[in-house]
C-alpha cells in the first residue's frame, strides 16, 4: 500500500533490547534445523537427481532456510515473553491476561488502570472457534502504540468491552483468516464484525509479518487496519523490529499513521528489556495529533511462568503542546493463564 512509504522517517534508538528464555530459543532452533534437514531428505527422494545445470549457489538454500526460521522463532519467543497482542490473536487454546497499571505523570499525579483479555476455546471445534472477551479491542494493533498511544491522563478513561466469537482458517505457512463477530459493551450495545488476514514471510535474515483487518461497527461504519512488521536477529540475545501501522475509518475519512522501531535484549531467562522510538501522525494536520514517543519496557517474570512486572518510562512530544517533553512512568503487574 502506498502509505507505507510515508513511515520511513523514524529514528532508530540504538540500544539493546528484549527477549525470552535463551534455553527455549536454542531448543526451538534445533527443532527447526532437524525439520529442515528432514524436509531436504524427503525432497531428494521424491525428485530427480539435480542436473548439471543446477545453480552453483544452491548449496546456500538449506542454511538460508534454517537462519530465516531461527529469526521467526526468536521473534515469536519475544512476543510470547512480552505477552504481545499477537499472542492473544494467534493462540490456539484458552488464554487469559489481566493487567493492572499505576501511571505517574510529570506532575506527580498517580492514576490506575486495568486491562483484561480472554479467549476461550469451544469444545469439539478442532481449535477453530473461540469465545473472546476484551477491553479496548478496537485499539491499534502495533504493540508499542497499544500500550502507550494515550497520554497518562487519557489512558485511564472509561473503557469499552467487547464480547464475541472468533474463527480460524488457513494454513500456518500461508494465509490465515480469523473472522469474528460480537458486541461492544459501553454506554450502549452495538454490533461489530472483523476479518483479520495474516501472512508471514521469511526472507534471508528477515522475518516479515503482514496483517490486514477490515472491520465494521454499527455506530461508525467500516474501517481498515494495516500492519507490516520486519524482524531481524542482530546477535544471539538481540532482535531488531520495524513496525508500520495505518488505520482508516469511514467516519473520520482520514488515515492514522505510526512508524515504530524497537530493539529487544535478553538479560536472563526471566528478564528482558526493549527500547523504542515511534513517530505518529494523521492525514489532517489541523487535528494536532502528531507526536513522537521515546520509551523503554523492562519486564521480569517474578513467579513461575504467569506473573510478570513491568517498568515503562516514556517521553512524549506532542504537536498540540508545541512538542514540549512530557514524562510518564508506568508500573504494570500482569497475570497470564493459558492452556
Amino acid at each position: 500500500m502506498l502509505y507505507y512509504a510515508l513511515f520511513l522517517t523514524g529514528v532508530l534508538l540504538p540500544v539493546s533490547a528484549v527477549a525470552a528464555s535463551t534455553v527455549l530459543i536454542s531448543d526451538a532452533t534445533q527443532d527447526i534445523q532437524l525439520d529442515s534437514l528432514d524436509a531436504d531428505l524427503c525432497t531428494e527422494t521424491e525428485e530427480e537427481a539435480p542436473s548439471s545445470e543446477e545453480p552453483f549457489f544452491s548449496f546456500l538454500d538449506a542454511p538460508q532456510t534454517v537462519i530465516s526460521s531461527g529469526v521467526e522463532i526468536f521473534a515469536k519467543s519475544l512476543d510470547k515473553f512480552f505477552s504481545s497482542d499477537k499472542v492473544f490473536y494467534d493462540t490456539s487454546g484458552t488464554y487469559l491476561r489481566l493487567r493492572a497499571d499505576a501511571v505517574r505523570d510529570e506532575n506527580g499525579n498517580i492514576r490506575y488502570a486495568g486491562n483484561v483479555r480472554l479467549k476461550l476455546r469451544l469444545p469439539n471445534t478442532k481449535k477453530k472457534l473461540k469465545l473472546t472477551f476484551e477491553s479496548d479491542a478496537d485499539k491499534r494493533q502495533d504493540d508499542v502504540s497499544v500500550q502507550t498511544q494515550n497520554t497518562p491522563s487519557t489512558a485511564l478513561k472509561e473503557k469499552d468491552y467487547f464480547a464475541g466469537v472468533q474463527a480460524s482458517f488457513g494454513k500456518k505457512e500461508g494465509w490465515q483468516f480469523k473472522p469474528s463477530v460480537g458486541l461492544r459493551l459501553s454506554s450502549g450495545v452495538e454490533l461489530y464484525t472483523k476479518l483479520r488476514l495474516k501472512r508471514r514471510y521469511e526472507l534471508d535474515k528477515w522475518s516479515i509479518h503482514w496483517n490486514e483487518t477490515p472491520f465494521w461497527f454499527n455506530s461508525t461504519g467500516v474501517g481498515l487496519d494495516s500492519y507490516l512488521e520486519f524482524n531481524r536477529k542482530i546477535t544471539h540475545d538481540n532482535l531488531f523490529r520495524a513496525a508500520t501501522y495505518a488505520r482508516w475509518t469511514n467516519k473520520t475519512d482520514y488515515f492514522q499513521f505510526s512508524q515504530t522501531f524497537l530493539m529487544f535484549h535478553t538479560l536472563s531467562k526471566r528478564r528482558a528489556i526493549s527500547y523504542y522510538v515511534s513517530v505518529n501522525d494523521v492525514s489532517k494536520s489541523a487535528l494536532f495529533e502528531k507526536y513522537y514517543l521515546i520509551g523503554s519496557t523492562y519486564r521480569q517474570n517474578i513467579h513461575k511462568d504467569y506473573l510478570f512486572v513491568e517498568l515503562i518510562p516514556e517521553i512524549r512530544y506532542r504537536e498540540i503542546n508545541n512538542f514540549r517533553a512530557e514524562y510518564s512512568l508506568i508500573l504494570r503487574l500482569e497475570i497470564i493463564f493459558k492452556k
